[in-house]
């Protein structure tokens, strides 16, 4: 985890008002009952689109200025009835015909500027971000702005916009308010493990689980493409182009062309879309069907439970994780109730580690020495300490998923490093300017890494994908990184809380440092605080956050109150 080692060494709801309520008939008032006994009645279902707050649009009125008309078009597109009606009706006839508002959405941060120009109307507002035609959500640099103008003209006597920004341009309350964040899931390159791919969908049009298996259908967004692979073949594809959930049962009838693939594919298949749609609440079951046959898998029913595949779930942990901490006495495992040396060398303390890391399986353990020596262990009675790379300025570590640890250098950059000593390096491609990477940590599913990168007085916390398909000397190639986040000024360390979540300790602008939870498929940050000092941070899924701090104890984060936990530093869960 990042920035361990040279911080020891230097012993270092939405909220949304809407307007436009009518006032209720007398006589419906009237019928309301004020006395009378109170009856348990019958639970009422809930419709996942009556959680949200429907957009009560206004049409434009005689006389609107330009500025008042292109307002009056910014606050109707939030109104996704009816192919965005009353945006349109702000727009000339030529403009709504030319307007597609499936090109994507550029969200703004508070209330723009509009500055009129005669027939023209200058837009500027602090760019919150952007969502993808595909649904994939980008976060906006920070301080960038979005800056567009509208155009005019009279339309029988009054002001219409007559070119208008491709796509939607939506505030962000809008968005929250619109829009939500599901996961698609695709496989990892051994087909193991489920890796999500969020997607931002506007919750009022097309169903909801009509819409999921449409962009499983599609593939995996471009960026996360050569990371992952699908089970559906090209040819497979929704033979009746809607999926219906009547009884809590989501119908999905796929094109005859399932029926020729074999029984993995269509197992990979089934996995797919039950995980896909199994986030929606109304869904118990998914009935995969061909060409309205059932869809054949070995050994499983037909409707598919929503729990009917747990061996592929994105944030399962082995039976039995833990957490782990390093002492100068050795390393200890947090047991439940206990706090115990780990077996072998590791636990024995002839070697002082100030960093470690632990394989997902938790039978092998890395770390950092005082001197940058990185050192591995197997977990087991009788192993041994072995050095597998010499002093140097190792500042972090991390298992990638298998039998290779990342060591990332001062000098040397990410490395790759085998059990048996062996060093390759791994290409980081997309790091522009000085930029100085100070940690990379996988994914459990192998298939992104977190960075943490320093540009001058920022660090800055990124996401890359890893492509394992390429002729790197490694095998490993990590590319194109994204922002997550644009609140933080700086992040020390990092750790996956989630399949699609990270843990980050850092700090916005001149605050102290605390811990933050990063949701990265929208990019949000919440802030849970920390103890006093923190220096580094542990976390897993479903599994308690623990921050080591400058008074060498370990705290872990318990219904929303740190506490102590245990003596050590560097606290770390297998991954």
């Amino acid at each position: 985890m990042i920035g361990r080692v040279a911080r020891v060494l230097a012993l270092a709801v939405l909220s949304a008002t809407v307007a436009a309520c009518a006032s209720l008939p007398s006589s419906f008032t009237a019928q309301v009952p004020t006395t009378g006994p109170i009856e348990q009645g019958d639970q009422v279902g809930v419709d996942p689109e009556d959680q949200f707050i429907r957009v009560i649009a206004r049409a434009p009125l005689p006389g609107m200025s330009p500025e008042e008309i292109v307002q009056g078009f910014l606050d109707a597109s939030a109104s996704f009835d009816d192919d965005h009606a009353v945006a349109r009706a702000y727009l000339t006839p030529a403009a709504s015909r030319a307007w597609d508002t499936d090109a994507g959405v550029t969200v703004y941060e508070g209330v723009p500027a509009l500055t009129s120009l005669g027939a023209a109307v200058s837009f500027a507002a602090p760019h919150s971000g952007s969502i993808e035609p595909n649904g994939r959500y980008l976060v906006a640099s920070p301080g960038s702005e979005v800056r567009t103008t509208f155009f005019l003209d009279e339309v029988a006597g009054e002001w219409r916009i007559s070119r208008v920004p491709e796509g939607l341009l939506l505030s962000q309350v809008d968005v929250d308010r619109a829009f939500r964040s599901f996961d698609v899931y695709f496989f990892n390159p051994e087909f193991q493990m489920l890796v999500p791919d969020p997607r931002m969908i506007p919750v009022i049009g097309p169903g909801l689980a009509t819409a999921l298996v449409r962009r499983l259908i599609a593939g995996p967004t471009e960026w996360l493409q050569p990371a992952v692979r699908t089970g559906f073949p090209a040819a497979v594809g929704l033979n009746i182009d809607a999926v219906p959930i009547e009884a809590g049962v989501a119908q999905v009838d796929l094109t005859p062309a399932v029926n020729e693939v074999d029984d993995q594919t269509r197992e990979a298949i089934s996995q797919q879309l039950v995980w896909t749609l199994r986030q929606l609440p109304e869904v118990d079951a998914v009935s995969i069907t061909a060409a309205g046959q059932p869809m054949v898998v070995p050994g499983v029913p037909n409707p598919q439970p929503r729990d009917a595949w747990p061996q592929v779930d994105p944030n399962a942990m082995p039976a039995g994780s833990v957490g782990y901490v390093t002492r100068p006495e050795g390393v200890v495992r947090l047991g439940i109730d206990e706090v115990a040396p780990v077996p072998g060398a590791a636990g024995e303390g002839g070697t002082t580690l100030i960093d470690i890391a632990v394989a997902l399986d938790s039978t092998s353990l890395a770390g950092i020495d005082t001197e940058g020596a990185v050192w591995r262990s197997r977990l087991a009675l009788g192993s041994a300490m072995i050095q597998i790379r010499e002093e140097g300025r190792a500042v972090s570590l991390a298992f990638d998923g298998s039998t290779d640890v990342w060591v990332v250098d001062a000098d040397n950059g990410l490395i790759a490093v085998s059990p048996d000593g062996t060093s390759k390096p791994i290409i980081v491609e997309g790091l522009t300017g000085r930029a100085e990477l100070r940690a990379a940590v996988p994914s459990r599913d192998g298939t992104r890494a977190a960075l943490v990168v320093r540009r001058g007085p920022r660090t800055e916390v990124l996401l890359a994908r890893v492509d394992r398909s390429t002729l790197s000397p490694s095998g490993v190639r990590v590319e194109a990184p994204v922002r997550v986040e644009s609140r933080l000024a700086e992040v020390v360390d990092v750790a996956w809380s989630g399949a699609d979540a990270l843990t980050v300790l850092g700090s916005e602008s001149a605050g102290s440092l605390q811990v933050f939870e990063i949701d990265l498929a929208r990019g949000t940050v919440i802030a849970v605080g920390s103890p006093e000092a923190p220096v580094n941070v542990g976390a897993a899924p479903g599994l308690r956050t623990l921050v080591g701090a400058a008074d060498g104890l370990v705290y872990e984060l318990d219904a929303a109150v740190w506490s102590e936990r245990v003596r050590g530093s560097a606290p770390t869960y297998p991954g």
